[in-house]
């Protein structure tokens, strides 16, 4: 090979072992020097929204997933829980009203419902009629079954709530001076509510 060729080719083989001996240190791991020495990796900004997506992915599937198994519960089921939620409500028949009464001898309305839901059922329901019904899956009158709650309305506005008994009849707490009784439900300006 002439001196002309390798004096040419000399810097290029210089450069590609440099290369290969970077290569090499790259992917064989920390020196031994730097081994012991923890590092902590943070995730480049491009891959932060990814991760963010990803949690927010997983909160949806939950929500939807809990949302989807309560409309597959067996109409046995679904049946069986509001009979709980009605026989802990007539339980409390006779005893008084009270303001902001939740129990276990005295209750305003959405006290009565949701004493009756948390023995019954274990679930926790605000303690305020408006605020019940936002947890509830809007039903219709035919669809209606003992337990279910029904929302007393005066335009817009909630200010009474329930525990339905089937055939028209409610158990709930009416109003200062009255016990908590089964009755007829008395007006048409009602919406009901199955609890989710």
């Amino acid at each position: 090979m002439s001196p002309l060729i390798r004096g040419l080719l000399r810097p290029a083989l210089s450069t590609t072992v440099v290369g290969v001996i970077a290569a090499l240190t790259l992917f064989s791991g920390p020196s031994p020097e730097t081994a012991s020495t923890p590092t902590r990796s943070t995730p480049s900004p491009a891959a932060t929204p990814a991760l963010t997506l990803t949690a927010a992915a997983v909160t949806t599937h939950r929500r939807h997933h809990r949302h989807h198994r309560h409309h597959h519960l067996s109409a046995a089921a679904l049946a069986a829980r509001g009979l709980r939620v009605l026989h802990v409500a007539e339980r409390q028949i006779g005893d008084r009203y009270a303001y902001g009464a939740t129990g276990p001898s005295a209750f305003d309305c959405s006290g009565l419902t949701a004493y009756a839901y948390r023995v019954a059922t274990g679930k926790h329901l605000p303690h305020n009629s408006s605020a019940q019904q936002h947890r509830t899956h809007r039903i219709s009158a035919r669809s209606a079954r003992p337990g279910d709650l029904v929302f007393f309305h005066d335009g817009s506005h909630v200010y009474h709530v329930a525990i339905y008994a089937g055939h028209h009849t409610i158990v709930h707490a009416p109003y200062p001076g009255q016990r908590v009784k089964r009755e007829r439900i008395w007006t048409s300006a009602v919406t009901y509510g199955r609890v989710i």
